[in-house]
């Protein structure tokens, strides 16, 4: 049976048999075996459209997730506002921080309903979780606004994959109930996905959050409910009243947003001055991705130290610093960073070095004979890798026009 069915027969429960008891004083209709979720450790509470089971957890400031200190993000935030460099993960000590992860009966359609969200921001104290269990689809409106996202359009919000998942999905349900819901404002997102990818990109072959938490945060994670299994965890306990496994799905949940604390403190470090724990590869990814926000002082620094070493990585970030010189005009250096790279890259951005370089030797050195060699390498090396035919094609014009050059020179003595 899919999870479209499974639901329908969920919104039928509430007619049913199991006829739900009625509250003192309101005749709302309770959730059924209330006692029996109540048991799982979660609370019911009550809000003008209905009601939402609740759970709160709250963690001190030296609690450890992994090999990170939770405590450790307000040094991050410190030492993002002494950084002279803008950049995305940048936030200020001040800001409304929210770690926000969700649980979903599937992955899209107006079927696929989000039964579970959970939230933790900073206290004084340290650190506090709430997470929000839908008791079933009449009293999605209470779950939605409980959630609370409506209330501070300046919070921060903190995901992986949120931006193309659990923001999408939130929207959908919430547009279903607009006309009861306050407007959901379009809160500043930072994905941690987003920047997982751009910092450990080619680095690591998976970016799951789990093996995310194994491979950088020190978490192995043992006895986790799978998550293609957590869907039909909550149908079976909203169907069948028992919501026993739902205690390992409230803990799955959880350790995902404890990884966002964590995965944040640890990308951040490495953005803002940490050159001493990451690969090459990682540091020339992020010195790429200062470069892209053009904060060009900022990548320097990140390529400078990676060309100390050798091999392809260190190619790739005297190719990459090489470009930054050119931009910047320091000729002299960007032709050097280029002859370094070239023979010891690999595909598109070895063709590319060369064709650089032939630029350089003939625009801005008027050195034909240079450019020349510089082409002709940049067509071998093409021609090895099986480059698009518009780079081959723009790479013999360029040949072309400098044998052109270099024979009228030949034919008028005096401009030489």
């Amino acid at each position: 049976m899919s999870f479209e069915s499974k639901l329908m027969q969920m919104k039928g429960l509430l007619n049913k048999k199991n006829e739900p008891l009625k509250k003192e004083g309101t005749g709302k209709p309770v959730p059924v075996n209330k006692e029996k979720w109540l048991a799982v450790g979660l609370e019911l509470i009550e809000n003008d459209f209905g009601f939402v089971y609740r759970r709160a957890v709250r963690y001190p400031a030296d609690h450890f997730h992994g090999d990170i200190r939770l405590g450790e993000l307000d040094g991050v935030l410190h030492d993002w506002e002494q950084a002279d460099a803008d950049h995305p993960f940048r936030l200020l000590k001040k800001d409304r921080l929210l770690f926000f992860d969700t649980e979903t009966t599937g992955l899209a359609g107006t079927g696929a309903y989000i039964f579970l969200a959970g939230v933790l921001e900073r206290t004084p104290e340290g650190f506090e979780m709430i997470q929000y269990v839908l008791p079933d689809p009449s009293n999605e409106s209470a779950f939605l606004y409980e959630i609370g996202l409506w209330r501070d359009p300046e919070a921060k919000l903190f995901s992986y994959n949120g931006k193309s998942f659990d923001w999408p999905q939130l929207l959908s349900r919430w547009t279903l109930h607009r006309n009861r819901l306050p407007p959901l404002p379009q809160l500043v997102q930072i994905d941690l996905l987003h920047g997982t990818r751009r910092i450990w990109k080619n680095e690591l072959e998976r970016l799951k959050l789990s093996a995310i938490e194994e491979q950088k945060l020190g978490l192995i994670r043992t006895g986790d409910t799978p998550g293609h299994l957590i869907p039909a965890i909550y149908l079976d306990a909203v169907k069948n009243g028992d919501p026993s496994l739902l205690r390992n799905v409230l803990l799955h949940n959880e350790l995902d947003i404890l990884s966002l604390v964590a995965l944040y403190t640890v990308s951040s470090r490495l953005l803002i001055s940490d050159l001493a724990s990451e690969t090459d590869g990682a540091y020339t990814n992020i010195g790429k991705w200062y470069a892209d926000l053009k904060q060009y002082e900022k990548s320097a620094d990140y390529f400078e130290h990676v060309t100390k070493g050798r091999g392809e990585t260190a190619a790739r970030a005297r190719y990459l610093l090489a470009i930054q010189k050119k931009r910047e005009g320091e000729y002299g250096e960007a032709l050097q960073l280029f002859k370094e790279a070239a023979p010891n890259m690999r595909g598109a951005q070895e063709v590319d070095a060369w064709v650089h370089l032939a630029k350089l030797y003939e625009h801005q050195l008027g050195n034909f004979d240079q450019s020349l060699i510089m082409t002709r390498l940049a067509k071998e090396a093409g021609e090895h890798v099986g480059v698009r035919q518009s780079v081959m094609e723009d790479i013999i014009k360029r040949e072309q026009r400098l044998m052109e050059k270099m024979r009228k020179k030949q034919d008028n003595p005096q401009d030489r």
